[in-house]
């Protein structure tokens, strides 16, 4: 289509199409992908890849990056979850009874201890 043949609305649109941004351009694009893409780069990096074959495949597909850069959003996102997972173990030790065994021990056989109350019940059913 000839650009002549637009209205003014369109050649605005067209206009404001061109000055978009690529997507890998905008600030914190290439962060978010390597975390989208982190399992996949740890199997790739287990299956013996390096990150500068990672780099280059993703560079290929358009993405660019380079293999510093991978390496340090990758390695800053598996410390993060590292931390993470760290934070969570915390809370769930804080949960966690802080007696020790013996005390817990102690605790269970008195709770187990027949009731005064309920043997009485107990014997007085039991001889009808």
């Amino acid at each position: 289509m000839n650009q002549s043949e637009l209205s003014p609305l369109e050649k605005a649109i067209a206009r404001k199409l061109d000055q978009t941004k690529d997507k890998a351009s905008q600030p914190g694009y290439l962060r978010k992908l390597v975390a989208k893409l982190h399992l996949r780069i740890e199997a790739a990096l287990a299956r013996g890849c390096e990150y500068d074959d990672l780099a280059e495949s993703i560079t290929e597909s358009g993405v660019k990056i380079s293999t510093a850069t991978l390496k340090q959003y990758h390695t800053e996102y598996r410390r993060s979850l590292n931390e993470e997972a760290v934070g969570t173990s915390n809370t769930v030790k804080s949960i966690l009874p802080t007696e020790k065994p013996e005390e817990i021990k102690e605790m269970s056989e008195k709770v187990n201890q027949p009731n005064q109350k309920q043997s009485a019940i107990d014997k007085l059913f039991a001889s009808k």
